[in-house]
Order: structure tokens, then C-alpha cells, then sequence
């Protein structure tokens, strides 16, 4: 709220000159902001209030209480929106045209929302009084104050936020460097530590022909953007630059770089593998990504030299043998991939023209995370934490007399995984039912489960930048959900899960009678 006079067109001019508006606040006179709820007024302190805003834009998060509405994104800070509604015991209500969100002072804001701004008022500091007997309905631990009405009207009740936040939430306005170490060990958690070496490689697929490349030098996955600039002249691989997150990024046909016959027709459904190349990236063109493999270097064998193809010295440098030799992935080398001089001198300019706020970003620890959704909230999970994606099976056996959160067991190449719905274990009503739903299968305190999910949205690589510590609003969802991913340029909010928190120790043992041996495990991402 910038000032009292820029508020003044949604307030009531008060109708006596001691509720007049004042600029300033002395200790004679006290500053409030009175609001609606249903038919009765409210009040807060006016120096508690920074702003006030209209309902914005929510990313609901589970294992809360029901008067957390939701999380927004307010100019880059995680906001918790709160219905006030819900926490003085009153019916909620819909949102209307006149309804506001106050979002109060402090390290970590919070925002009430409420039916409506009824005024500024500035009273004498006397008139305020302490009769419990005028609060009605309203827990009397909860007032700040009673103002007394005019001859025949209510009085109003003056709220102390902090009054009403104390008990109902765990860490709820914690300090963000207090909550950011609180976390900390369950970050490192959440990252599967493999009991031995394995490669990580991402397939992808072009035609019939399945191909792969070090998962380390991926850097995230898109789908093809509608608008391509071309270049003049340039190498018939080279289908032109796009932008992205405001830097140029060259675009390549992998097909073409690979000597193959280009396919326009595909291209629509195709995906941009956007790859490392130091602290460049170019954009390979593929079909359709598959999967992410964790292989064990034994299935890994160098390349014959036959295999070399294409103008650009495409070299493909190891043939991963899989499912008994019945399954030939060849893994690319990124560095041979680009030698192309147009690709090069993109690459250069993309250095050159490279910003010191990008300079900064390259010093920050970057996250890799699989993104997926539960209805239209999107949640995040460790990349490293993921064994496999994969698709629902047609049958889902049932176990008699099996605990609620278990929805079923399947096969899964010859080995039983649970099968948990992630909405039924946050407490999500409804279900999806669509082709897009996946089963995210995680090893978890040596237990391996899968969690049912509506859809996964992408492979994202988070700068250090863009993740900050979740409010604490209850026990367990600050064990679950300790991070948000804020993405303030296109509000995006995303939930980051720690994957070993998933199951309490009950849960795990439960499920550690299904489990079964692990093979080489791959993670679809199509």
C-alpha cells in the first residue's frame, strides 16, 4: 500500500470528524484498516499492513490446514494466502469483485484474504477498549481491541495477526535463513545415493532408431517453440535460433546432423533436447524422448568405427546393449555432435553476449528435477531419487486386507512394486483418468514404490536462484515439502517433494514384504 491517500478510493468516507484520514500516527491516535467479513467489521493495526492486492493467482499445496488457501507469487516472494474466513470459525464464502487479500509487514509476508475494504479509520488511541464481552463469536485471544460503533451499530473488532497465526501453524512467518537450514538434511536425503557406479544417459528416439546422451549434459527438455528465426545460409542441419529465458539458443536437426531424411511431418510432436556445451547450449531436435537409463557400465561397449555417419562427424562413440542384446541404444558424444562452423560461431556469440548476471548464474548450483502434476498443481521430485517412469498397467492387483494408501501391486519385469495414488497420500479429492498418467517409481529407505501421478510436465534444471525454503504450515507437510521452485518471470510455482519422506517407517515396512529385485532401471520422460 503505497500511501493512505492511494487507498482512499476504496474506502467509505467516515461520517464523524474522529474517524477522519490522517497522514501521520502519534500516540494520541491509532492508524486501522477496517474490513468485512460477512455482515461484521473487522480491523488490523495499520502499521501490520504492507499492501493490500487483489486475489491472485494460487498454487495449492497438500497436508495443510483448510485455511490455507494456497501459495502466490507476490514480485518474486512465496506469499501463503489465508482465508481469515476459516480461521475465525465462519463459513467460507466465494470470491466476489470486492475481494481483497491484506498482506501483512514481517520477514515472511502473509497475505488474509477477506470479503472487502470497508476504510481507513484513525481514532483516538483512548477509544480502543478491552471488552471481551463485545467479541461475539470471535475467540477473545484473538482481539487487539474493540471499537466501539455509533449509536445503534456493531462494534469493531481489531485483530492482532499474530494472534491469529499463533498455534495453527508450525513455522508460518519463520525467518527464510531459519527454515533454509531446517531443511537442509532433508534435501540431502532426497537425492538416491547408488549403492555403485552407473551411467546415466537420456535415450531419445529417432524413426525405429533409439539413441542417448550423457544425462549430465542435458540441461532440460522442451517442446519444439512455434516461432523459429532461420539464418542466412546456413547448414542444411541448422534449422535457425530461438530464445530462451532471453539468451539465443542455435536449433539442430539431429536427423540431419545424422545424414537422415528430415521428417516434417513429426515435427510437431518433436521435443528440443536443449544440451551443454561448456557454459553454451544448443538445442538437438529429436523426435521423441524416451527414457533415462541407469545403466550399468558392463552393457556399455565402444562403438565400431563403422558407425561414424553424417558431414558434421556425428560420431556415435558407445552401443549400450540392453534386455539381453534385443535392445541397441547408441550413445552420442555431444562434443562431436557440434563442429559445425555455423553452430560454432552461434556458440561464440552466445558467450560473448553472455551477461553478468549470467556470468553469476554459471557460479550457481543448479538442480535437476523431474516435474510432474496432480491436477493443476505441479510438483517436483530429485531427478537422482527417481528409479523409473512408468506407464500404468491395464490390471492393478488388488490386496485383500492391504492398508489404504496401497492402491495395488503390479509387475514390473518380473518384480512386484506397490502401487501408492499420490493424490489419495496428499489428501486430494477427485482423480484423473487420462493416457497421460504415469507411475513414478522411487526407492524410498530401501523400499521400492510407485506413486501414481496425473502426468509428468518436463525434466527442469532449477538455478540455486529460484528455489527458497517453503512456509512451514504443518508438521508434515514441512517434512514432505521444504522448497517451492519460484519461477517469477512466468509465476510458476512448483512443490518440491523429498522423496524419502514420502512414507513414514510404518508405511515402509508395510511395503518392504512386496519388494522386489531391481534390474537396470529406466525413467520414460515421453
Amino acid at each position: 500500500m503505497a500511501s493512505k491517500r492511494q487507498q482512499a478510493p476504496e474506502t467509505a468516507e467516515a461520517p464523524a470528524a474522529q474517524r477522519r484520514l490522517v497522514a501521520g500516527t502519534d500516540a494520541l491516535t491509532q492508524d486501522l484498516l477496517i474490513f468485512r467479513l460477512s455482515h461484521e467489521l473487522f480491523g488490523f493495526r495499520l502499521p501490520f499492513v504492507a499492501e493490500i492486492i487483489r486475489p491472485p493467482a494460487l498454487a495449492h499445496m497438500p497436508l495443510v490446514p483448510p485455511s490455507l488457501l494456497g501459495l502466490a507469487n507476490l514480485r518474486g516472494i512465496v506469499l501463503p494466502v489465508l482465508s481469515l474466513r476459516v480461521l475465525l470459525n465462519m463459513p467460507p464464502a466465494p470470491a466476489s469483485d470486492s475481494t481483497r487479500v491484506i498482506v501483512t509487514h514481517g520477514d515472511a509476508p502473509v497475505g488474509f484474504v477477506v470479503d472487502g475494504i470497508d476504510r481507513l479509520l484513525t481514532i483516538p488511541a483512548d477509544q480502543l477498549e478491552r471488552d471481551e464481552a463485545a467479541a461475539g463469536n470471535i475467540d477473545r485471544a484473538l482481539l487487539d481491541g474493540i471499537v466501539r460503533g455509533e449509536e445503534g451499530k456493531s462494534p469493531i473488532k481489531l485483530l492482532g495477526p499474530s494472534r491469529i497465526l499463533a498455534g495453527k501453524f508450525v513455522a508460518l512467518g519463520m525467518p527464510s535463513a531459519t527454515a533454509a537450514s531446517s531443511m537442509s538434511p532433508a534435501i540431502d536425503r532426497a537425492v538416491a545415493v547408488p549403492t555403485r557406479a552407473v551411467m546415466s544417459l537420456l535415450s531419445f528416439c529417432l524413426g525405429d532408431q533409439e539413441y542417448a546422451l550423457p544425462l549430465d549434459s542435458v540441461r532440460e527438455i522442451i517442446p519444439l517453440p512455434d516461432h523459429v528465426s532461420g539464418l542466412p545460409r546456413p547448414e542444411a542441419a541448422v534449422l535457425g535460433v530461438v530464445t530462451l529465458r532471453g539468451r539465443l539458443l542455435p536449433l539442430v536437426s539431429l536427423r540431419m546432423l545424422l545424414g537422415m531424411v528430415a521428417d516434417e511431418e513429426g515435427r510437431r510432436t518433436s521435443k528440443v533436447v536443449v544440451v551443454s556445451i561448456g557454459e553454451r547450449a544448443v538445442g538437438l531436435l529429436v523426435d521423441a524422448t524416451r527414457e533415462i537409463l541407469r545403466l550399468d557400465p558392463e552393457v556399455v561397449e565402444p562403438a565400431p568405427s563403422l558407425l561414424t555417419r553424417g558431414e558434421g562427424d556425428a560420431e556415435i562413440s558407445s552401443i549400450c546393449r540392453l534386455d539381453e542384446g534385443r535392445r541397441l541404444v547408441a550413445l552420442l558424444s555431444p562434443d562431436r555432435l557440434f563442429r559445425s562452423d555455423v553452430i560454432r560461431r552461434i556458440l561464440d556469440e552466445q558467450e560473448t553476449g553472455a551477461s553478468a548476471l549470467q556470468a553469476e548464474e554459471t557460479l550457481l548450483a543448479d538442480e535437476q528435477f523431474i516435474i510432474f502434476r496432480l491436477g493443476n498443481q505441479e510438483y517436483g521430485v530429485p531427478i537422482g531419487s527417481v528409479s523409473e517412469v512408468a506407464r500404468p498397467p491395464e490390471q492393478v492387483t488388488r490386496l485383500p486386507k492391504s492398508p489404504a494408501f496401497i492402491e495395488g501391486v503390479m509387475n514390473l519385469r518380473g518384480n512386484v512394486v506397490p502401487i501408492i495414488d499420490l493424490r489419495r497420500r496428499f489428501e486430494l479429492s477427485g482423480a484423473e483418468q487420462s493416457r497421460l498418467r504415469r507411475i513414478l517409481v522411487l526407492s524410498i529407505n530401501g523400499v521400492r514404490a510407485g506413486f501414481l501421478i496425473d502426468a509428468i510436465s518436463e525434466i527442469m534444471k532449477a538455478p540455486a536462484n529460484a528455489i527458497c525454503p517453503a512456509p512451514g504450515v504443518s508438521p508434515e507437510q514441512m517434512r514432505l515439502i521444504s522448497r517451492v521452485i519460484n519461477l517469477e518471470v512466468t509465476r510458476r510455482l512448483i512443490l518440491l517433494i523429498d522423496p524419502g519422506q514420502l512414507l513414514d517407517q510404518m508405511e515402509s515396512d508395510i511395503l518392504a514384504k512386496f519388494q522386489g529385485s531391481s534390474t537396470a532401471p529406466a525413467v520414460p520422460v515421453s
